[in-house]
């Protein structure tokens, strides 16, 4: 009997535009926002009820973030060169035209945007110019072009400006120690006083900063002696940080309007977004009604009326709402949805849990596809998520969408070390890569068996950073598991990748992984390169040539040490790359390449293409 369901073109998946980074103009009549439509992301604006879209930037790199003056119709974006993460600061009118390098004293630098003053007439940012391993904070003059230098970084944590308050005193910094740990500083220009509001011992998140309107009080979030992040405030006069909201999973997101009438903040319950407002004069709160799904960004227009919003789910992917705060009426303003495949066609994921070796819990989501009969058939996909510290969400992802709409079951587990499940959890990974973390990887293989869909014969392993790490461990691990592997610029060892991320990095990758020096013998044990010898199936590895996070190199030495041992290993570079592709037509040709590669190599029900 002939399978009925329909496989599409790997192009028609990625004609769906990503749609980022929403800025509202200071008139409230415009979205300024980060779209693909021409073939790589760049500035675009749509009228805020709807209508004709305008393409503002048509830069040859990827546009990375935008911010909107809070006085002109300008808007700052954030780019780099060929994805190599150093991200230079440029200005361009909202009616497109002459494009301004704000930055470049910098060439070859990471500068990062922090905040416009008040009048729009001077901005503030971050910059490792000096010294790689280093972050000095300057203010730059838009008008005679004047910039300085107000803060100099000696710390060897990043130290970066987070917000600038209102009358351009006080700057508050965020210091990175890793991702689980992190303290928040007020910085005092006029006399360089510093105060961190965050002082702890152990580890304890402390993210996203922001002044209050009258920069007398400081909001952030914190989890502070409890598993999940909740929302704080600091009294600055007072010197006393006190709760503001908590739940009962992260409060992962929040933003405040301009008035300071309302706060708007969203909890992560398992994967999924709960929107919630709180009117700051009566203390009310009420979740709003929304699409199902995650929220992927939020902000109020400047006349507090709306609500701008991209919201994602399984069947739609990221688009931009709009919230009328009055009508309390959501409309739909952007539409990603082309390349002609019905959102019905689109897998909604079971959302499952297991218990892994020592009986920890944990969650994954799995994607089974339509019309599957469970008689140990399909072919089986497991993924292992990048980051580490990174979480597996109920939204739109496209690749496993690609890969269950061409006959493959894929399982996407939230190992340890996931976020999202309490700071106890993100830790357990901590200076310990390829341990527990890949035996929660074998759960899925497991429950991936257990189901009953999937051949026992037929099962690949799929990902990309650590993910990829996390491939090259199962198959060197665990290589009589797999028919066939994908590694998407994975560390291949771990000594060299802690060694060679970039400068200021290394302080939270030695905590992360390991030090390159004191914990030599373990990272070498941790090392897919020194276990080549074990791998037994076909491995496919795809590399951004411009990586600064797993160089090049680490995909280099793994392919010539397979290929020394005649083990069959397929390679490709992107010349025009860094860590995740940006160019459509590159994503296409990668997935493509990925799909045959699959396809040759275990057994896929052939199916109508449409």
């Amino acid at each position: 009997m002939k399978d009925k369901r329909k496989q599409y073109r790997i192009s028609q998946f990625f004609a769906i535009r990503s749609i980022l980074s929403p800025s509202v103009s200071p008139d409230n009549r415009k979205v300024a926002y980060i779209t693909n439509t021409n073939g790589l992301p760049n500035v675009w604006t749509i009228p805020i009820e709807g209508g004709w879209t305008s393409q503002i930037t048509l830069e040859e790199n990827a546009v990375k973030a935008i911010s909107y003056s809070p006085r002109k119709k300008e808007i700052i974006f954030q780019s780099d060169y060929k994805g190599d993460e150093n991200l230079q600061l440029y200005l361009i009118s909202d009616e497109g035209g002459e494009v301004k390098n704000l930055t470049p004293n910098h060439k070859d630098s990471q500068v990062l945007f922090a905040s416009w003053n008040k009048k729009g007439n001077r901005i503030l940012y971050s910059s490792n110019k000096r010294d790689k391993r280093f972050f000095d904070i300057y203010v730059l003059d838009l008008k005679s072009g004047e910039e300085k230098c107000i803060r100099e970084g000696n710390n060897p944590f990043v130290e970066i400006a987070a917000d600038w308050s209102s009358d351009e005193r006080y700057i508050l910094l965020q210091k990175f120690y890793n991702n689980s740990d992190q303290d928040i500083l007020i910085y005092d220009i006029s006399n360089s006083d510093i105060v961190n509001i965050t002082r702890h011992e152990g580890s304890m998140k402390n993210i996203l900063p922001k002044f209050s309107r009258k920069s007398d009080s400081v909001y952030f979030l914190t989890d502070n002696n409890r598993e999940f992040l909740g929302l704080a405030r600091y009294d600055i006069k007072k010197r006393k940080t006190e709760w503001f909201v908590l739940e009962n999973w992260d409060i992962d997101s929040f933003t405040i309007s301009k008035s300071e009438k309302y706060l708007l903040y969203t909890v992560n319950e398992d994967g999924r977004s709960k929107l919630i407002l709180m009117n700051l004069k009566t203390g009310k709160r009420k979740k709003l009604k929304i699409p199902g799904g995650n929220v992927l960004s939020m902000t109020f227009t400047p006349d507090e009326k709306k609500i701008i919003l991209v919201l994602d789910s399984p069947q739609n992917p990221n688009d931009i709402y709009v919230y009328d705060l009055k009508k309390e009426k959501i409309k739909q303003i952007t539409f990603s949805m082309i390349g002609g495949i019905p959102k019905n066609d689109f897998i909604k994921p079971h959302k499952i849990k297991y218990k892994s070796f020592d009986g920890l819990e944990i969650s994954a989501y799995l994607y089974i596809p339509k019309g599957s009969k469970n008689d140990g058939s399909l072919p089986g996909i497991v993924w292992p998520h990048g980051g580490p510290e990174y979480q597996e969400k109920e939204i739109f992802n496209k690749f496993f969408q690609i890969l269950v709409n061409r006959g493959y079951v894929v399982i996407a587990p939230n190992f340890r070390g996931s976020t999202g499940y309490g700071k106890t959890f993100q830790r357990l990974i901590y200076r310990d890569w390829g341990g527990a973390e890949f035996k929660d990887v074998l759960g899925a293989y497991d429950y991936l068996l257990n189901s009953g869909y999937v051949d026992k014969d037929n099962i690949a392993v799929v990902s990309g950073s650590f993910g990829g790490f996390m491939v090259l461990t199962c198959i060197t691990k665990a290589p009589e598991l797999w028919k066939c592997a994908v590694d998407i610029f994975g560390p291949s060892d771990l000594i060299t990748f802690v060694e060679t991320v970039p400068e200021h990095w290394k302080p939270a990758v030695y905590e992360l992984v390991g030090d390159p020096v004191r914990d030599r013998e373990f990272l070498a044990q941790r090392s897919p390169i020194n276990f080549v010898d074990n791998i037994r199936c076909p491995l496919f590895i795809v590399q951004g040539k411009y990586d600064p996070r797993v160089v090049k190199a680490e995909s280099d030495q793994i392919v010539e040490k397979l290929k020394q041992q005649n083990k069959e290993v397929e390679y490709l570079v992107l010349e025009d790359e860094g860590h995740g592709f940006s160019k459509v037509s590159n994503q296409i040709k990668v997935w493509e390449m990925i799909c045959d590669f699959l396809d040759r190599h275990m057994k896929v029900n052939q199916i109508r293409i449409d």
